[in-house]
């Protein structure tokens, strides 16, 4: 067996992996990492291995590999909407990490058009996420509450007929719970648009005004 593909068999359950990864592989099989860097470059070059960012690599050119590349992550904002099937619109995939980064708009695969958007998240706010299977994947996405949270955190406004299926969702308990970490004027904001609208959007009567 090839290196090469010795590399597909061992990496192939990863979404993403990194540089040091195979830096790893390669001291523990004994191989000079001095190979690496030419290795890399020919399985991107026959379209085995694509460049995610800087330093970490996918079989696949999947965008929606590209939050682990940014570990430890959630899907959030616009993109949860989209995972959960809460309301009918596409979207890229918005990132949400605990990592510095310099840039929320970000290219991936090295293509202008495949466009992902990276949220740093303060670790105290890093919370209130789950598992879900999503194609072939399974990801870290934000439940409604988190989701309606981070929404009024990142000053993302949406026509308020978009916010139907997630208000219906949202447990009045836990966002309660949620909100306890936050300072006290986000959680009056967030809970006077609950006060203001739920009512509306579980009878499903949540409409524009215009």
């Amino acid at each position: 067996m090839t290196i090469v593909k010795d590399i597909i068999n061992h990496f192939s359950d990863y979404p993403v992996f990194t540089r040091r990864d195979l830096k790893l592989y390669f001291k523990n099989k004994k191989l000079k990492t001095a190979n690496l860097t030419r290795i890399i470059a020919y399985m991107k070059s026959s379209g085995k291995l694509y460049t995610v960012r800087k330093g970490a690599y996918a079989f696949k050119k999947d965008s929606m590999v590209a939050g682990f590349a940014y570990s430890p992550f959630y899907y959030g904002l616009l993109s949860a909407l989209t995972i959960r099937e809460l309301w009918t619109q596409n979207s890229r995939p918005d990132i949400i990490t605990i990592r510095k980064v310099r840039a929320s708009s970000i290219h991936i695969f090295g293509d202008i058009k495949e466009t992902v958007f990276v949220h740093h998240m303060p670790a105290k706010y890093f919370f209130g996420f789950g598992i879900v299977k999503y194609g072939t994947l399974e990801v870290p996405v934000s439940e409604p509450e988190k989701t309606l949270i981070d929404l009024f955190y990142y000053r993302v406004k949406l026509p308020i007929q978009d916010y139907s299926e997630l208000l219906k969702k949202i447990s009045r308990k836990k966002i309660h719970k949620y909100l306890e970490r936050y300072d006290k004027h986000t959680a009056t904001v967030v809970l006077n648009f609950i006060k203001r609208h739920k009512e509306s959007a579980d009878a499903g009567k949540l409409t524009s005004p215009y």
